[in-house]
């Protein structure tokens, strides 16, 4: 399925005509901050997009120590991706900079728990929940995918 998506002013933008490999949201406190409130997102290849447009880019370490990079649009400041340094090929995209969001039939990870505020349910809606970063099973959901997603490449 054809996903696109971009910025909030439009300078930049993104496509990929595949699925994520992973749904994620994160209730960290770091998120909270950079964004406001929390965060959700969509997990990809790196080289499964095209993207249009300039980013800038936020570097910090994250709460499983390695480094984060946040890239945001110049002009209105949207944040429009997220790497990270053990992930290395592999690219964030917040939900909301999905122009249909509401393609997407939910989340399949929920992370750092242990920030999570307290008043957010999630009614048994997430495959895995971790209290902290959960890299490693992040990693092996992730790992998961990739292999479900080859098998079904194939399949069809």
């Amino acid at each position: 399925m054809k996903q696109s998506g971009g910025c909030h002013c439009g300078q930049f933008r993104f496509e990929t005509n595949l699925d994520p490999m992973l749904k994620v949201q994160c209730n960290c406190s770091s998120c909270r901050l950079l964004t406001g409130s929390m965060t959700m997102g969509m997990w990809y290849a790196e080289d499964e997009f095209t993207f249009k447009g300039e980013e800038v880019f936020y570097e910090y370490e994250g709460g499983s120590g390695g480094w984060m990079k946040q890239g945001f649009c110049p002009k209105c400041h949207t944040r429009v991706s997220t790497r990270l340094e053990l992930m290395e090929g592999v690219v964030g995209i917040p939900l909301g900079c999905f122009d249909n969001a509401l393609q997407f039939d939910g989340l399949q990870v929920e992370i750092w728990t242990s920030e999570k505020l307290h008043f957010i349910k999630d009614h048994g809606s997430f495959e895995m929940s971790v209290e902290d970063s959960g890299m490693m099973e992040r990693l092996q959901t992730l790992l998961v995918a990739l292999i479900h997603n080859f098998v079904q490449f194939f399949i069809i």
